[in-house]
């Protein structure tokens, strides 16, 4: 008797525990820092406060040979083809099912500051005028999509007389567990062609 009383307790532990988990609210917080000046590309990504992923990215050493770069576009281009048809066949997402997707997730945070700079400010000043718009776009896109709990900051400054290039972005995301297995059950992880109700 007092074996099925414990069975009973440890189901019941683990139930509420599944519970917990799949209502659990978890929070992302994304750094990525883009400095040519320096050939480096950092991403840091933290759970919480406990960094998860970091990566770092040498631009200078990937160029370093130009053999190694030959090599690596021919593999690409090699997984492009042979991905090619698969990539026809999938089922392109539709617009409810986009925002189905969206909206298990809630931005907190986005901040995101480019500098760039031709050299000439006649230059500058043509590539500043598509930029802007398609920062505009951008930001409407965001918030037809996902739940923004703050305002968005997508910042475009343009450098007349200097050349340069360096991006800034900085953002807080969170999502339910169970949610977010729902929808990519639902909507994303189904074979091309099947429909659901």
């Amino acid at each position: 008797m007092m074996g099925w009383i414990w069975i009973i307790i440890i189901i019941a532990v683990l139930s509420l525990l599944i519970f917990i988990l799949l209502t659990s609210r978890i929070s992302l917080h994304l750094k990525l820092n883009i400095i040519p000046s320096e050939k480096r590309l950092y991403l840091v990504v933290y759970l919480g406060f406990l960094p998860i992923y970091k990566k770092q990215v040498d631009f200078e050493e990937m160029l370093e040979s130009e053999q190694e770069l030959d090599e690596m576009e021919a593999k690409a281009e090699k997984v492009i083809r042979t991905k090619w048809s698969d990539i026809k066949k999938a089922e392109k997402p539709s617009w409810d099912r986009l925002l189905k997707i969206g909206n298990t997730l809630t931005i907190h945070k986005m901040e995101s500051r480019l500098y760039i700079g031709t050299g000439s400010a006649s230059s500058t000043g043509i590539i500043m005028g598509p930029l802007l718009g398609i920062t505009a776009l951008l930001e409407q896109l965001i918030h037809r999509v996902f739940s923004v709990n703050n305002p968005i900051v997508l910042q475009v400054e343009p450098s007349f007389h200097l050349k340069c290039f360096q991006m800034t972005a900085n953002g807080i995301f969170s999502f339910r567990l169970g949610k977010a297995i729902y929808v990519w059950l639902r909507y994303v992880n189904r074979k091309p062609g099947k429909t659901r109700n």
